[in-house]
């Protein structure tokens, strides 16, 4: 069982890798500080959590339905299917263009 674990785990991260996913507070995505850290893909479209709990109540995604959200091991990533996460994203996404200006 835990090998199984570990191997989801690594399947993720080589996820994450591969879809350009960055780690980032959730203020850099326009959330309130205190729901922690994101992993955020521009990409592919999603904001994944290992903090589910303090993204649903501090970063108001408690309201995102089931249909847009999936969890594989401990992360939960939300879709951009959803507005909150699109809004989200798009808020990151010009953040970091007003930045590199």
């Amino acid at each position: 069982m835990w090998e199984l674990q570990e191997q989801i785990e690594r399947k993720v991260d080589q996820y994450f890798e591969d879809s350009a996913a960055q780690r980032v507070s959730a203020d850099a995505v326009g959330l309130d500080a205190r729901a922690g850290y994101v992993f955020v893909s521009t990409e592919e479209g999603w904001i994944a959590s290992r903090n589910t709990r303090s993204l649903e109540y501090y970063g108001g995604f408690e309201y995102i339905g089931e249909e847009y959200k999936v969890t594989v091991g401990e992360i939960t990533f939300y879709s951009d299917d959803h507005d909150r996460v699109a809004n989200a994203i798009d808020y990151y996404k010009e953040t970091q263009n007003n930045q590199g200006e």
